[in-house]
C-alpha cells in the first residue's frame, strides 16, 4: 500500500512538471496571458449569457475576427513560454492545460458580473482599434488575472510582517 502511494504522489509530481517548468513569466508574456484569459471570458460569458437569452455573440464573433492577429500573436508568445523550457509537444500539452484552466475558471461566472456587463465588454471590445495596446487595456479593464503556471519575472509583492 505504501509503494502504491509513492508512486501517486510521483505520478502527480510527473503530471505537473510540465506547466511548473514553464519558467518565469516576462511582463509581455503576461500581457499576451491576459489578453487569451480576456479572450476566453468573453468566449465562455458569451455561451452562459446565450442560454439565458443575453446575446452578444455578434459583438464577440467582430472581437475575434477583428483582433485576430493579435489575438494568435498571444498565443504564440504563450506557447513560447512553455517551449523554453521543454519540447514542442510537452508544449503544447502545457498550454493546452493552462487554456483549459483559465476557461475553468470562468464555468462559473465572475462575482458581481452580470450578462449586461459581459455584454458591455463585448461592445467595448468590437469597437475597439486593432493592436496589442487595445485589447490588453481591455483586459486590465476587465480585471484579466490569468493563473499562471509559474511566476512572474522581477514581480516582488510586498508583504506585511506579523508581529
Amino acid at each position: 500500500m505504501k509503494n502504491l502511494s509513492v508512486i501517486a504522489v510521483i505520478g502527480a509530481a510527473l503530471v505537473a512538471t510540465p506547466a511548473q517548468a514553464a519558467g518565469c513569466w516576462s511582463d509581455a508574456t503576461y500581457e499576451a496571458a491576459q489578453m487569451r484569459d480576456f479572450d476566453t471570458m468573453l468566449m465562455v460569458a458569451t455561451l452562459r449569457c446565450r442560454i439565458k437569452n443575453v446575446d452578444f455573440s455578434g459583438d464577440y464573433n467582430s472581437f475575434v475576427k477583428n483582433q485576430r492577429p493579435v489575438l494568435a500573436a498571444a498565443n504564440r508568445e504563450i506557447r513560447n513560454q512553455f517551449a523554453q523550457s521543454m519540447s514542442q509537444r510537452a508544449a503544447l500539452g502545457a498550454y493546452d492545460d493552462f487554456m483549459t484552466k483559465v476557461a475553468n475558471s470562468y464555468g462559473g461566472g465572475v462575482k458581481n458580473m452580470t450578462c449586461n456587463d459581459y455584454a458591455a465588454m463585448a461592445r467595448a471590445a468590437a469597437k475597439a482599434p486593432v493592436s496589442r495596446a487595445s485589447v490588453i487595456a481591455l483586459a486590465q479593464k476587465a480585471g484579466s488575472n490569468p493563473p499562471l503556471p509559474g511566476k512572474r519575472c522581477g514581480y516582488n509583492v510586498a508583504m506585511n510582517e506579523k508581529k
